[in-house]
């Protein structure tokens, strides 16, 4: 019987100096973007050389997160210090540093063309003007952290991750506190994805993936997902897969109908011999990225041939 998956890791990008923590990339950009331990924003071809990074733009602090904008060519990455950078992806220029969080930014959402979230250890998530590079409003929602936020298009409302152990439900406007999942995990939630038609995936340091009910948020499906923390959901529409990425140094697929796993990907495999931390998908070329702890990008393709 044919596998109905069919995975071949095509290549490694390497030249970080640390960890790799966020990827992003820009619509109809042959390229995409990876950010690290060592401040380093680096721009890499899809095609060709797995060693022609280029070095965009270096901040000098640790960089969490990453986010772009495709209308004009924008990237932002968030540091450790809590810290905003804008920089143009064009010219390889920083054009501003925003400081408004006291804690590492850990997650960066593009809403709209001109609004982008912020969510930071300091418990507070901020609305920015993405022209004006200015916080338009903030809100404190935890004395813990905040590690991840998502957006549902169709409601306006955010999801926001908590190391309180919460999911807090927001008003995308103005902030207004919806709803929280009390103690959706059992420790930080430190991965979210919305699906519309599936419903609220969570995962963090429990190990647990979790889908809620995107009505009554109720914990429709839990599943004991990896060994260690989850820190990453990334959804595949067209394969109907969830990817996740683990501190147990494996990636996992998952039929995003049943929540059966399909496949792992380890060191034996060709994957990540540390903490696998982000995860992008790049429909155009149907390849899955992975990066981490080892400081190198990985290249999957991926194929299903069963839908």
């Amino acid at each position: 019987m044919p596998e109905t998956i069919l995975i071949d890791k095509i290549s490694d990008y390497s030249g970080h100096n640390a960890a790799i923590y966020g990827l992003s990339q820009i619509s109809g950009d042959d390229h995409f973007y990876s950010v690290g331990g060592e401040g380093w924003i680096v721009k890499w071809p899809n095609t060709g050389s797995v060693m022609d990074g280029v070095l965009v733009g270096e901040t000098g602090g640790k960089l969490f997160s990453i986010a772009t904008v495709c209308e004009n060519d924008l990237l932002i990455a968030g540091d450790i210090h809590g810290d905003l950078f804008w920089i143009d992806t064009n010219n390889k220029e920083i054009l501003g540093r925003s400081a408004f969080h006291k804690g590492s930014v850990f997650d960066i959402l593009v809403i709209n063309p001109s609004q982008l979230v912020t969510v930071s250890g300091d418990g507070y998530i901020c609305l920015w003007d993405i022209g004006q590079r200015l916080p338009l409003l903030s809100k404190r929602l935890s004395n813990q952290g905040l590690r991840c936020v998502v957006h549902d298009p169709e409601t306006g409302n955010l999801f926001v991750g908590a190391s309180d152990n919460n999911i807090y439900v927001l008003d995308g406007l103005s902030f207004e506190q919806k709803y929280i999942i009390h103690q959706a995990h059992q420790n930080s939630i430190f991965a979210l994805n919305h699906i519309s038609s599936i419903g609220l995936f969570s995962g963090g340091r429990d190990a647990h993936m979790k889908i809620w009910d995107l009505i009554d948020f109720t914990a429709k499906t839990d599943v004991p997902a990896h060994w260690y923390t989850i820190n990453k959901i990334l959804y595949i529409p067209e394969l109907k897969l969830i990817v996740t990425a683990s501190r147990d140094k494996t990636i996992r697929l998952w039929d995003a109908e049943n929540n059966d796993l399909i496949r792992t990907l380890d060191v034996q495999k060709g994957g990540h011999f540390n903490s696998v931390n982000t995860l992008l998908w790049n429909s155009e070329h149907q390849t899955l990225l992975s990066a981490g702890d080892d400081r190198v990008i990985r290249k999957w393709k991926i194929l299903r041939n069963d839908i």
